[in-house]
């Protein structure tokens, strides 16, 4: 049975509510994510944890409604999530899209988080440090990440809000009608209308708010870009607002003048089943390659060479500079001509091509049969399996391990297997740690 994330809200009564929304919607709120509680709450002044918290609905259901196409389009900017502090530009606006505790400053609310993969929904919960509230009569506890089935909880806070905004039928005022009306709209969209939506949440932007996006980029997405093109999705996954048409063109540039497609032959190997992390399906695709390669440790001294034995065909890498914004390192797809290219600039040193090559060799392989593919900076899926197919074909963690002498890799040893293996010491430093070894860098 899949499990999704709901929440529960049994009415309550509290008189001392000023705002009439708040006054109508006030619950016991219960988050669960099948049976496990995300709203575990530690009670100082009862000294025991509980699982439901005293809020009111409105502003939680306000806030689902205004980041929806956000919440179950958008992808976390990097992984993993980080637990104090900002560390990337723009991570507050994601933060106010995707963490819970957003809906409502004015009340104690976990640390939820609501995002896509690509693939799955995810929901996430960070604990707070002991203390670390001190006027708010307690702590969150919960510590959990899960996949959850975004179907199933689509379905769920569908009826959370459905139940909120009953309750506030024949409240006046602009922000009950801006919400109810929103509601509707995402409701009743239709399935063209529900693709644009999804393509400008998984840009973190609210396709109703002509403030966070313009007539000219509306009707941008609408004539050339198709959720169901996952070369589109690629795009919209590591894009920003002001360089999405360049970089849209730059692509459709490419992809015409190396006439790429999508790839036309299969491995000459079963693929691995999709079970299980990105991480782990990507490790598994890179050691089939190398199985079949008959290359099970040895350092790989060409990309290209192993590459062609993979997909069975000529695989080249090819310059093309002047990418617009950021985020993308290639387009990947075979020619009319049956070769396998990787067009994009160039990654600066050697073993950050190499990297980059051996993503791209992940994609030729397991994600361009639809059509071309990107490579870029993205915390999706696909990426994700790139990145970690990249490093096991590179610089497998057998073959370190087996090398490696003791259970500690220090600074010498980073060093020696990087330049053994061709990667970078950073690809050396997680694949070993990712085995369990003590990393020690003093």
């Amino acid at each position: 049975m899949s499990k999704f994330l709901s929440f529960k809200s049994d009415p309550i009564s509290q008189p001392a509510a000023v705002d009439p929304l708040e006054r109508r919607t006030w619950c016991l709120l219960r988050i669960q994510v099948g049976t496990r509680s995300f709203s575990r709450f530690w009670d100082r002044a009862l000294e025991e944890s509980r699982t439901t918290l005293g809020v009111a609905a409105f502003p939680i259901a306000e806030w689902l409604v205004k980041n929806w196409w956000s919440l179950f389009n958008e992808l976390c900017p990097r992984n993993p999530i980080p637990r104090i502090g900002v560390v990337a530009p723009g991570w507050h606006s994601w933060t106010r899209r995707h963490c819970l505790r957003a809906a409502d400053s004015s009340v104690l609310l976990p640390s939820l988080y609501i995002y896509s993969d690509g693939r799955d929904l995810i929901a996430e919960s960070h604990p707070d440090r002991s203390d670390s509230l001190p006027n708010f009569p307690g702590e969150f506890l919960c510590d959990e990440a899960e996949v959850i089935d975004g179907r199933a909880t689509e379905s769920a806070l569908s009826t959370f809000i459905d139940q909120t905004f009953d309750r506030i039928e024949g409240v006046d005022g602009d922000r009950a009608t801006r919400a109810v009306e929103q509601w509707h709209a995402i409701r009743n969209a239709d399935e063209e209308e529900a693709g644009y939506c999804k393509l400008v949440g998984r840009m973190g932007l609210d396709p109703y708010d002509p403030e966070e996006i313009s007539d000219h980029l509306a009707a941008f997405f609408e004539a050339m870009l198709d959720e169901d093109d996952p070369l589109a999705r690629d795009l919209t996954e590591v894009a920003k607002p002001d360089a999405v048409e360049a970089q849209w063109r730059w692509v459709m540039d490419v992809s015409r003048d190396f006439a790429l497609g999508p790839r036309s032959i299969d491995p000459p190997f079963a693929p691995p089943a999709r079970t299980g992390s990105p991480a782990e399906y990507g490790y598994d695709f890179a050691r089939r390659v190398r199985a079949y390669a008959d290359q099970m440790d040895a350092p790989i001294q060409s990309v290209e060479a192993i590459a062609r034995i993979a997909v069975r065909s000529p695989f080249n890498a090819v310059d093309r500079s002047h990418v617009p914004g950021r985020g993308i390192k290639a387009v990947v797809g075979q020619s009319a001509a049956g070769e396998f290219l990787v067009v994009g600039p160039e990654a600066p040193g050697h073993c950050s091509r190499r990297f980059k090559d051996a993503r791209s060799l992940y994609h030729a392989i397991a994600t361009t049969s639809p059509s071309q593919r990107l490579v870029t900076d993205a915390y999706s899926s696909d990426q994700k399996a790139s990145r970690a197919f990249a490093a096991e074909l590179l610089a497998p963690r057998d073959a370190l391990l087996d090398r490696l002498a003791g259970s500690v890799a220090g600074p010498e040893a980073i060093d020696r297997l990087s330049r053994e293996f061709q990667v970078s010491p950073l690809v050396v430093q997680m694949q070993l740690k990712n085995a369990g070894v003590e990393i020690s860098l003093d």
